[in-house]
């Protein structure tokens, strides 16, 4: 393929990180995720500490806090600001028209909306499915789990919303959406990879 640009938009607990990294390494191009809030940050002139800001997690409460600041880019009212969304779209932007690579959430489907070579992919689950796999993943317990990924669902489909004027169920960006409770990462990573070579060949 030539110069490609892979979306991953995705519901919290479909382990979803880990099928943008395996797609990346298999096509040997960058993996973009946190270094798009902090290149964002940047260019808005903000803060990098804001981003993830947590006092310690000596507590229950304040690794929750820790969780969400680190998994959402509007958790802070800082992003909530004109300025935020152009740096966050002109740093999706500019990487696009410089190299391949693979975006994770930040909007970059909409940001990228009038470009020819992206494939905008979406992964979802069922809930019983997701709050499992945070339950294991991050050591919470089951009625933990549904918390956070109630509040980070909130928080993604408020930013998403903000920075877009669009619904984040709204489907008409999306070219592939994967249910992650029925093929294991492998095979999403084996499905999209095959997808992008088809659509941006």
């Amino acid at each position: 393929m030539s110069r490609f640009i892979i979306t991953i938009g995705r519901e919290f607990g479909c382990n979803a990180s880990s099928v943008g990294r395996k797609i990346a390494a298999k096509l040997n191009v960058k993996f973009y995720e946190k270094e798009l809030v902090e290149k964002a940050a940047k260019v808005a002139g903000m803060d990098e500490s804001s981003i993830y800001n947590i006092d310690g997690k000596e507590s229950k409460k304040a690794l929750m806090q820790h969780y969400v600041n680190e998994f959402d880019y509007g958790t802070t009212s800082g992003f909530y600001n004109e300025n935020a969304v152009e740096a966050q779209a002109s740093v999706i932007r500019d990487l696009a028209q410089h190299e391949s690579c693979v975006m994770f959430g930040r909007c970059a489907d909409y940001f990228l909306s009038d470009f020819d070579n992206v494939l905008n992919v979406f992964l979802y689950a069922p809930a019983d499915y997701r709050t499992e796999h945070v339950s294991n993943f991050y050591n919470l317990s089951v009625k933990e789990s549904k918390k956070l990924i109630k509040k980070i669902d909130k928080l993604r489909r408020k930013w998403y919303k903000y920075a877009t004027g669009q619904d984040r169920e709204e489907i008409n960006n999306r070219h592939l959406m994967i249910n992650m409770e029925k093929f294991t990462v492998d095979e999403a990573v084996d499905i999209i990879i095959k997808t992008a070579q088809m659509k941006l060949k």
